[in-house]
Formats: C-alpha cells, structure tokens, sequence
C-alpha cells in the first residue's frame, strides 16, 4: 500500500466528562478504502474519544507502518494462552469464534491501560450517518459490556452457537446469553473478568456467547445497542440497527447481519445506497 501517512502510534489519554474511551478499529488486512474508511471513524468521533488502528497479520498483508497495534499468533498466545489452545484445537483459525484473540492483545495493552471503557469496531462495521450521532448519546452508559443482539438461551435456544459454548456447572442457564459481536464496548473490570475466566478449561466457545455469559454470571451490566432484545434500554429500542435474531446466525433480514454481504462500498463512498439512514450496517466488503 502506497502514500499512506504515518500514524502516531502513542498519545496521551484524554479525560472527557462521559469517561475516558477509546476505540479500536479492527483489520487482517488494509487497502486504501479500509483506512480511509478508519480515518473517517477517527475524524469523526475525535472530539469524544480516541481511535487505533488494529492490524490482525496474516501472511502477506500490507499496511504495517501505519497500523497502532500488530497481532499475530505470537501476541494471541502470549496475552491468552488456554484461549489460544482451544483455537488450534479447533483447526487454528481465527474465525469461526476467535475474532476475540485478535484484538485483545491490544485491549489488554500498556497503551491502552489508561482508557476506562474500550471500543472495538470490526473493518466491515459502518454506520449511515456522521459517526459522533451514533457514539455521542452512548458515551454516558456505565455498562460494563454493550454490544448487539443479546438474547438469552431460552429466547433463542436453537442458536447454532450453543452447541460448542461450555460454562462451569455453578453457571445457570439465566447467564446462558447470546450475541453478535462486530462491534463491542467493555469496561476495564469487564476485560480483566474475561481474561480471568478464559484461562480456565471450564469456560469454552465462540466469543459472542462467552462475552455475555461471562459479563451476567458477575452480575455485570450489559445494554445492548439498539434493536429490540430484552437487553435494550427503551431510550434505544429500535434504534442503530435492524436484525432478526434467527437461530441459523445470519441475523436476516436488517442492517446489521451476519452474512451475506449488503455493501461493497463503505458510506462515505456511496452514501445512496444506505437507507435507512442512521442505523449501523454490516458486512461492508469493500472491492468484494
């Protein structure tokens, strides 16, 4: 990738009167339309909160010298080791149900320690609309954990996901939660519980159930972002974005699913081909 401007990749931390937030922008790889992409999340929201870039490696990528934070098997395994092992026992990929090893070594890193509550937005996350109008009125939650589509169990027992998901015994089935996880915020305590049950045997399976189950089983708070699941505070219910919370995965139909892709430009590219108009969208597949 060519003429792409170096990025700082230290600054201070800044207090601001809703907390002290950061998000990380999530990549494996980072042509130009994806960084301009981030930089539009970072121009956008820099008045309330700071943005990194996160490159996940994967062989022959490009894009090192501007990326805040680099990720390869080697950080995975040094910052959770027993999670890295359940993801080569699983065929070492980092999808399906890993996508959590490739951003919480920058998460949990000395330069992020300042940061009271933490973002992570994956690259084919947009939203149709100036990114502040959706992350100012959030910005005040003290939730411990926001994310999308919480249902529990008995909502949505058919979730495909639940065949792989393992809790200890002393975890009921009420803590048993689901979620769809391209874009998260957690607290600091948040982040620090994860990490110290991720490294038991007896916590396994893909990330969006362990994040919910794990923040409800210590009586964390969790908000859901929008949409309309038992988990969304009525100030946000029906807001941000639109799914269906099929038990397949898919999420269809709405603007924020699983698969398959619903835009191959990002909406600052081609902002007539977002309405409705201030929900977040997903999967954007730039060039796909």
């Amino acid at each position: 990738m060519k003429d792409l401007p170096w990025l700082c990749s230290w600054r201070r931390p800044r207090l601001f009167g809703h907390g002290n937030q950061a998000v990380v922008f999530l990549t494996h790889t980072l042509s130009d339309r994806i960084y301009n992409h981030f930089l539009r999340l970072k121009n956008e929201t820099k008045v309330h909160m700071d943005s990194f870039l996160c490159l996940h490696r994967t062989e022959g990528c490009d894009g090192e010298g501007v990326a805040d934070f680099i990720v390869s098997g080697r950080e995975e395994e040094n910052t959770l080791p027993a999670r890295f092992a359940e993801k080569m026992c699983r065929g070492g990929s980092i999808t399906p149900g890993f996508v959590d090893l490739a951003f919480m070594p920058a998460l949990l890193s000395a330069k992020l320690s300042s940061y009271e509550y933490l973002w992570t937005i994956e690259y084919d996350v947009d939203f149709a609309g100036h990114w502040s109008e959706f992350f100012l009125p959030l910005l005040s939650s003290r939730a411990d954990l926001m994310g999308t589509t919480f249902y529990s169990q008995a909502d949505c027992p058919g979730w495909d996901l639940w065949a792989w998901f393992k809790a200890p015994e002393v975890v009921s089935r009420q803590h048993y939660i689901r979620s769809f996880g391209p874009i998260v915020r957690f607290s600091r305590r948040m982040l620090k519980a994860y990490v110290t049950a991720v490294e038991q045997e007896t916590w396994r399976g893909h990330f969006e159930a362990l994040f919910p189950a794990i923040a409800s089983y210590n009586s964390f708070a969790l908000e859901d972002l929008g949409g309309n699941g038992p988990f969304t505070p009525a100030s946000r219910r029906g807001k941000n974005y639109i799914n269906n919370p099929s038990p397949d995965g898919y999420l269809t139909p709405g603007t924020f699913v699983h698969a398959p892709a619903i835009g191959t430009a990002y909406f600052h590219e081609a902002p007539e081909h977002f309405s409705p108009r201030g929900y977040l969208w997903h999967p954007i597949k730039p060039g796909v």
